[in-house]
């Protein structure tokens, strides 16, 4: 099979790394870090197996296994640009960390494209929430999650945002709150920005509810029960992603 050029040998194995972004650039062989490496070693890699390299930032890399000083190295064969998605924003309140690891690696999946820490009343005692210094690791979660799916674009992972930043995002006819009291998902455009809040373990107090009901978010409902905070997250990635048309590699 031949894609752009390059020739693929029908059902042979093709690794997935990531690289920094700007580094993929048809023509050059590029040095992996330590992560990478560790990874190729675990699937028994050989030197000339093909490799399909992503950035999380839209490009796409095709290449062959090399050594260059004894390490892995990728030269890189073919190299193209996918489209950015539409604007897909899911802000959740910052509950614990290990769950939301969890969905950080399951909204890449989705093509989410953001996915912010909600700083709310009832995240405010939990010792294990999300914090700034989480940032770094959930981000490379999420990028982790796009190796598997060949995902061009992973979701950018925000520092917590507070309820009032949070109610000003995003195009007031397509702004989303998760409440188990609103009706069901409404139909959405192909392409139109979207941002969907889901409140923490607890939900949101009145007040908070309120704020985002007098910014024109619409109250939408995602299952017949209460949801935990990452089920209500996924549930709304779920929905919102079997509405987009499907994402060209090419």
């Amino acid at each position: 099979m031949t894609r752009g050029g390059v020739s693929w040998a029908a059902g042979a194995e093709v690794h997935s790394i990531l690289a920094e972004e700007g580094a993929l650039i048809a023509g050059t062989t590029l040095a992996l870090d330590d992560e990478e490496r560790h990874h190729l070693r675990v699937r028994r890699a050989a030197e000339g197996e093909r490799v399909r390299a992503l950035d999380g930032a839209g490009t796409i890399a095709e290449g062959v296994l090399v050594r260059v000083g004894g390490d892995f190295a990728i030269r890189i064969e073919r190299a193209h640009v996918v489209p950015a998605p539409p604007r897909f924003a899911l802000v959740v309140g910052a509950g614990d960390k290990e769950r939301f690891g969890w969905l950080a690696e399951k909204s890449a999946e989705l093509g989410v494209t953001e996915l912010l820490p909600l700083k709310a009343e009832r995240t405010r005692s939990v010792a294990a929430g999300i914090r700034e210094g989480h940032v770094q690791a959930l981000q490379r979660r999420a990028l982790q999650a796009i190796k598997q799916s060949g995902a061009g674009w992973a979701p950018q992972v925000g520092a917590p945002v507070d309820v009032k930043f949070a109610a000003s995002q995003g195009d007031p006819a397509y702004r989303w709150l998760a409440d188990a009291t609103g009706d069901p998902p409404p139909e959405l455009p192909p392409d139109v920005p979207l941002v969907v809040v889901v409140g923490p373990e607890g939900g949101l107090i009145p007040a908070e509810r309120e704020i985002f009901i007098a910014a024109g978010f619409r109250r939408v409902r995602l299952a017949p029960d209460l949801l935990r905070f990452e089920t209500a997250a996924l549930a709304a990635a779920a929905v919102v992603a079997s509405q987009r048309p499907r994402r060209s590699r090419e």
